[in-house]
């Protein structure tokens, strides 16, 4: 299919397209009065963005990791294997790999891809499994079964996957490149980063990397019954219906959002008529086809049902059904505040000139776990080719700036770390993964020194703390926002154990204990060599 001639969404005041700008501003106001981890949201209305905004340093030219909102884009690809013939819903999965062994879970024979679709494959697979240099179709394979196939509603993000081998399987190609020519190449998206197996399968599950806006793109086309803007059937009408109507119920776990039910890998709202891609920390994109509307959200909110409940309180209701006059005053106070959004900061202080003399350009040397990156757990612990396991570190400052070298297996970078209270902006690579950081430090009172690290492409900031010691060692606290324990807690509640999220991290460390789990990402420790 050739590049459609208007994939460019084109831009608008809000009031032009029946939205109030003031309901945006009341909005993004709660949410910045709440603590609230917003990174960027896109609104679309009557096919037109009325709204965008990027919470420094975020920015729109920049892909956002969308963990489970990959789902969705999985979904779509299966919906064009179908159209075409590749695949039917009643397929058995194992007939697709008859090269794995069957005989140790019989029940496997019993899986079809209807079942992955609709999450209820009822294998029994954790984040925590191991995915580091594994075959993943095995994995899946071997993995035990919690109840009959097609029991009860069971989120596991390797059903996902399982669909993405399949669609390789039956192509010869991986997702991706499938996906290419049928959706990215004619609404001009450039082709995303996707996170692969060993033998070149995606994720499928999680692992996509997408720009607001291309997101929202992607995504519009379902609120149309498949088309685009200027008509052009884009995916499969009979595919946009089945796959965003309810299938199947979905969890109980007290978020009403979770509990309207389950399409093809879509989620069902509590609005009548809509739906939505979900991901993890906040990745959202809602959509409602009676307002001829979209929203996408990014965000790294470890408790993402507190911006849903602001979400929920001005939208869709700011959705009117008529051309509102022009607010240039309204307007442009909206304009103000997302220009003065930005997340959690790190402040300036003074330089501590004499530390920074004596251990500058020192080589320290530590040992640390597997799970010890700059990347954040939640998307090294789904790697092929994983990072991880901090061995060596260099803090070498001038009168500009820090450059901090690091290294992690046997991937070595070095960024410059901005002291005046400005980022700084550096590219690192680490196995298969290329971020841009934007990078602070500050010398506290006590004499630590605070380092900031947020790779922009995803959700998170690595924050280490620095104590150093007269005997030439060095005490490293190491913390990562959003926390590991949340993702615990939500992985827990969509597998049928739920923890509640006031519970305190003793408690969940401790669950983590009695299911046999490492402590993840913990401080340590390191000294000086040189």
């Amino acid at each position: 299919m050739k590049r459609l001639e208007r994939y460019q969404l084109e831009h608008t005041t809000p009031e032009s397209v029946g939205v109030d700008s003031k309901a945006i501003t009341a909005f993004i106001n709660e949410i910045n009065e709440k603590g609230l981890a917003l990174q960027s949201f896109t609104v679309v209305r009557h096919d037109k963005v009325c709204a965008q905004g990027f919470f420094k340093p975020y920015g729109a030219d920049i892909p956002h990791v969308l963990y489970s909102m990959s789902k969705s884009v999985t979904s779509t690809a299966i919906g064009f294997a179908v159209s075409e013939g590749l695949i039917n819903l009643n397929d058995r999965v194992a007939d697709y790999f008859p090269e794995y062994v069957m005989s140790k879970r019989p029940f496997n024979r019993m899986l079809t891809i209807r079942m992955l679709l609709t999450m209820r494959s009822d294998k029994f697979i954790t984040v925590f499994e191991e995915k580091g240099q594994k075959d993943w179709i095995a994995n899946f394979m071997n993995a035990t079964f919690l109840l009959p196939p097609n029991s009860k509603f069971n989120y596991i993000s390797e059903n996902t996957f399982m669909l993405s081998a399949i669609i390789s399987k039956v192509t010869g190609m991986s997702m991706l490149d499938y996906l290419y020519p049928r959706m990215f190449e004619p609404l001009g998206i450039e082709k995303p980063f996707w996170e692969t197996d060993g033998a070149g399968n995606n994720a499928g599950g999680w692992g996509l990397y997408m720009k607001s806006e291309d997101l929202a793109k992607f995504f519009l086309p379902y609120i149309h019954g498949g088309k685009w803007i200027d008509g052009t059937q884009l995916i499969p009408e009979l595919w946009v219906k089945e796959a965003t109507r309810k299938q199947v119920d979905s969890v109980n776990d007290g978020f009403i959002d979770n509990m309207m039910g389950y399409g093809y890998q879509f989620w069902r709202n509590p609005i009548a008529n809509s739906f939505r891609a979900d991901g993890l920390f906040g990745q959202r994109c809602f959509m409602f086809p009676d307002y001829d509307a979209l929203v996408v959200l990014n965000c790294g909110e470890a408790e993402d049902y507190k911006i849903m409940k602001v979400f929920w309180k001005y939208f869709p209701q700011c959705f009117g059904y008529e051309a509102l006059p022009e607010n240039k005053e309204a307007y442009s106070e909206m304009l103000s505040v997302i220009e003065n959004c930005h997340v959690e900061d790190l402040p300036s202080t003074e330089r501590n000139r004499e530390l920074e003399q004596k251990i500058s350009n020192r080589l320290i040397k530590c040992k640390t776990s597997e799970f010890v990156s700059v990347v954040s757990i939640s998307v090294t612990q789904m790697l092929y080719n994983k990072p991880g396991e901090i061995n060596e570190m260099r803090l070498s400052f001038d009168e500009e700036k820090l450059n901090f070298y690091w290294k992690e297996k046997e991937y070595a970078n070095t960024i410059e770390v901005g002291l005046d209270g400005e980022y700084r902006v550096s590219e690192i690579t680490l196995g298969d993964l290329h971020y841009h950081t934007y990078s602070k430090a500050a010398w506290q009172e006590d004499g630590s020194l605070k380092l900031w690290i947020r790779p922009i492409e995803t959700a998170h900031v690595r924050q280490f703390t620095f104590y150093f010691r007269d005997d030439d060692t060095v005490k490293v606290i190491n913390e990562m926002t959003p926390r590991f324990q949340d993702l615990v807690i939500y992985n827990m509640t969509f597998i049928g154990m739920p923890i509640k999220s006031e519970m305190t991290e003793d408690v969940v460390k401790e669950a983590v204990k009695t299911l046999g789990l490492p402590i993840i990402e913990p401080d340590f420790k390191g000294k000086f060599v040189e």
